[in-house]
């Protein structure tokens, strides 16, 4: 069997942005700050990313700041250096053993009648030697062990990137949502100012309109209020997306705009944007449950563990058989009483001892681990495949939703021009006035979540499938796919550097 590791598909998901201010008849300034050009959809993820004050970064910024900060990840890396020197050590089986040694010794004798009246010996040196020859197997399928244990810790690195990835990507998403609900609720307020300033002007001409004005009072305080409590949920989603990134301190940086989280310029700002378009799967609904067992790392990791497994059962079975070892070695003793003296040794060996019911139970304990491994493969498969179908129905849904809250935005924008219109006329009363303003609002509140959801949902899938949908790298025309040992050795480049400069400077602050 290949003992190679298959390629991993990584190929990442962008999308998704924040809309522009607001329509036409009440167009305000935009309070997130957000200016900057869509993002590109070529990035590099695997690259050192420092973060000052007054950035703007992509959602490739962030995940490239995530993974060079990532204990998590640094932590598999580890556990996979462990697997590799775990590997090594039972490949030195087949490496002989040397041993060597040099000594002196001197002796005085009182009894000069029977013994010399001193003796030494000056120089005693020996050198041995140890091969082993054959233990039929024992050695071979302990190797293949940990060689499958070292396929399971490779797959399980990349798992803890992908499970950054999606990490920063749904904590991303997340800020661009409470940006846009930040947006709406100065929008809102602006409305509700509007509208309080209209009937205290009717109020002027007739004041019959008193109530409207103390009730509009009422509103744009409950539109204040609102805006309060959209700009803290606006901090924690900033919060959660540096705790993503695993930043040590705040930082005063923005996210860019994406290309699939759009209002249309019509009823919205009066700056032209991109209409919403929605993410076309590069794959055969029909086909995803294979491509989800295919690419997806866990399972990769579980079936190297079962064959570690079966190599441990092959092993423990093999305990009792005899290990058959090669001696070679030589001395060499020089010493006052006679002459030099030259030694050669040569041998050949072989030994075991067994304890039956040991061995027995070991045999139970070993199968059972087999079992139980092969049940963990089953029970995951029947997991993933209903998590890709209910990956895909949300999808689904999410992409139908959009259509319809998109239709209800276009609508209320049109009713609310239409009634503040009909309230400065006289032809409509102060409460279908409020009405279309709350329904304006909450038209867009809907529009905005649909498409959040829609994109959480294309990222349900690519977390099911870790066959990513959009394409943002520039190293390949159609799909990125790395593979693990290059990813490895990549991240190793970055691991290593960032050790030796921590020595580097510790070596400096101590002096």
């Amino acid at each position: 069997m290949n003992l190679k590791i298959r390629r991993l598909s990584i190929i990442f998901l962008l999308g998704l942005s924040l809309f522009g201010a607001c329509d036409k008849a009440f167009a305000i300034e935009d309070v997130s700050k957000v200016h900057a050009p869509y993002e590109d959809d070529e990035g590099d993820l695997f690259r050192v990313v420092k973060i000052k004050d007054g950035d703007i970064l992509t959602i490739q910024d962030c995940v490239a700041v995530a993974f060079n900060n990532s204990p998590l990840i640094k932590r598999q890396k580890y556990n996979l250096d462990v697997a590799k020197s775990n590997l090594g050590i039972a490949k030195s089986e087949y490496f002989p053993t040397l041993g060597a040694g040099v000594g002196f010794t001197h002796q005085n004798n009182s009894n000069k009648e029977y013994y010399f009246s001193d003796y030494r010996d000056l120089p005693n040196v020996s050198v041995a030697l140890q091969q082993l020859i054959w233990n039929f197997g024992k050695t071979t399928a302990n190797i293949r062990m940990e060689e499958f244990y070292k396929i399971a810790a490779e797959y399980e690195f990349m798992d803890s990137l992908c499970r950054t990835l999606f990490d920063v990507k749904i904590k991303y998403y997340n800020l661009l949502l409470a940006q846009s609900k930040l947006q709406f609720a100065v929008h809102n307020l602006k409305i509700a100012e509007t509208i309080l300033e209209e009937a205290k002007n009717l109020h002027t001409k007739d004041f019959n309109h008193k109530a409207d004005v103390e009730n509009a009072i009422l509103r744009t305080k409950e539109a204040k209020i609102a805006y309060i409590r959209a700009e803290n949920d606006l901090k924690n989603a900033k919060i959660d997306l540096d705790n993503s990134m695993y930043l040590d301190r705040q930082i005063d940086y923005d996210i860019v705009l994406t290309k699939t989280y759009n209002y249309v310029d019509e009823y919205i700002t009066e700056e032209p944007v991109e209409p919403f378009s929605y993410r076309q799967l590069p794959f055969d609904k029909k086909d995803a449950v294979e491509i989800a067992y295919r690419n997806s790392p866990d399972l990769r990791g579980l079936e190297a563990m079962e064959k570690a497994m079966e190599q441990n059962l092959i092993y423990i079975k093999k305990t009792y058989l005899p290990d058959l070892f090669a001696d070679v070695g030589y001395g060499y003793n020089n010493n006052n009483v006679m002459s030099g003296n030259n030694s050669l040794s040569v041998g050949v060996t072989m030994s075991t001892s067994v304890n039956a019911m040991h061995l027995r139970n070991n045999i139970k304990k070993a199968e059972a681990q087999v079992n139980l491994a092969q049940n963990e493969i089953e029970l995951f498969k029947k997991d993933l495949f209903f998590r890709v179908k209910q990956a895909l129905n949300t999808l689904d849904k999410a992409e139908r939703q959009i259509a319809v809250a998109q239709v209800e935005a276009e609508t209320s924008v049109k009713v609310l021009d239409i009634v503040l219109r009909d309230y400065k006329a006289g032809k409509t009363d102060y409460t279908a006035m409020q009405d279309a303003r709350v329904d304006y609002h909450e038209a867009l509140l809907e529009y905005a979540i649909s498409m959040y959801e829609y994109n959480i949902a294309l990222i349900e899938v690519e977390q099911a499938m870790h066959c990513h949908i959009a394409d943002i790298h520039h190293k390949s025309e159609h799909a990125v796919q790395y593979h693990t040992d290059e990813l490895i050795e990549h991240m190793s480049r970055w691991m290593n550097c960032d050790e030796k400069e921590l020595k580097k400077h510790k070596k400096k602050s101590e002096l």
